[in-house]
């Protein structure tokens, strides 16, 4: 199956972060080639949310350093974001790397539990996901596209997007394309939720198996 990658708490109160450097940090954010990204990616105003185009980020613009509020609750390896910003741990940069080497970026963040600290406690990461893929199966999908499915823009991409009625009755579905997919194991599709990663069914095995924490995983049906 296809899935999506979501963040789900693994503590009763999660402790408090910070962005050293506070929401100034964030305004830094640009890609690394802003020139080649396409239109929805340069209509970005909110420069924290390009985390989550699928595209490469120019390292020395993301936040560095973080302030984790508990030396009791480490944070897990989704330890902080909202999938569009995806804070991650090294065991799952590496788990990535073992799927897909070289394709994704991990922008490195020290975390610390004061900004009084002279060392970081931990190294963790800015996952960016690189992949962008058209996923969705239109003859079996029956969340409808609004726009013009077959007309493309200057950019490449299709003109319009998946719209879901989340009242709709009965429900609408996403149906994903294992032919579309091929064999990549991580992406972000530029006309569903933009916003979520999905992957394999092989990768969603493995993040359980290797116990990674702070990830909740959600199903979709694929053909």
């Amino acid at each position: 199956m296809v899935y999506s990658l979501g963040k789900v708490s693994v503590y009763e109160t999660t402790p408090g972060i910070e962005t050293v450097g506070g929401d100034e940090a964030w305004t830094k954010v640009d890609y690394l080639h802003p020139d080649a990204v396409d239109r929805h990616a340069k209509g970005e105003e909110n420069h924290s949310r390009r985390l989550g185009y699928g595209h490469p980020i120019a390292p020395e613009t993301a936040p560095e350093a973080m302030i984790w509020k508990s030396k009791r609750k480490l944070p897990p390896d989704y330890a902080f974001g909202n999938n569009e910003i995806m804070l991650v741990s090294g065991r799952f940069r590496d788990l990535v790397e073992r799927f897909e080497p070289n394709v994704h970026q991990f922008l490195p963040v020290g975390m610390y539990f004061s900004q009084s600290d002279p060392e970081p406690f931990d190294t963790f990461y800015w996952f960016v996901c690189c992949t962008l893929i058209d996923s969705l199966d239109p003859d079996h999908t029956t969340i409808p596209f609004r726009g013009f499915y077959d007309e493309r823009m200057e950019d490449g991409l299709r003109r319009g997007r998946w719209h879901i009625d989340a009242e709709a009755d009965p429900p609408q579905k996403a149906v994903f394309s294992l032919a579309a997919i091929g064999d990549h194991h991580l992406w972000r599709d530029p006309y569903r939720v933009r916003s979520y990663v999905h992957c394999s069914d092989a990768f969603a095995d493995a993040i359980e198996g290797a116990e990674l924490k702070g990830f909740g995983l959600k199903h979709f049906e694929q053909i």
